[in-house]
């Protein structure tokens, strides 16, 4: 019996002591750094990109209405759409050849 209580009393103080240290340990958080801002400004490597989803993204708008009978064109339809989510999610170099080939599908080659 009493080793029996022996490892009760012990078992319950290691969880305690556990339960004790965790909730006495402070906080951490960082600060932000004075000056930095929350949205990064694009390297010019990304703006370029982005200059160039738009403009293949212009070019598509532009040919879907003389070309919208194209065989593909349902299939260059769904590729405008996906390419233009991805170079919004800063995956622009997915999103340059969906649109290219959107274009291709159309029968144009892409002027981007």
């Amino acid at each position: 019996m009493l080793i029996r209580t022996t490892i009760v009393t012990g078992f319950a103080a290691v969880l305690l002591s556990a339960a004790a240290f965790a909730d006495s340990t402070p906080a951490t958080t960082t600060a932000p750094s004075v000056g930095t801002t929350s949205t990064s400004k694009p390297t010019q490597a990304q703006q370029k990109l982005a200059d160039r989803c738009a403009a293949l993204e212009t070019q598509f708008d532009q040919a879907i209405t003389s070309h919208g009978t194209a065989p593909k064109a349902a299939a260059a339809k769904q590729l405008r759409t996906k390419g233009e989510t991805l170079c919004k999610s800063s995956h622009q170099s997915s999103g340059i050849k969906n649109l290219q080939q959107a274009l291709k599908d159309l029968g144009l080659k892409p002027n981007a």
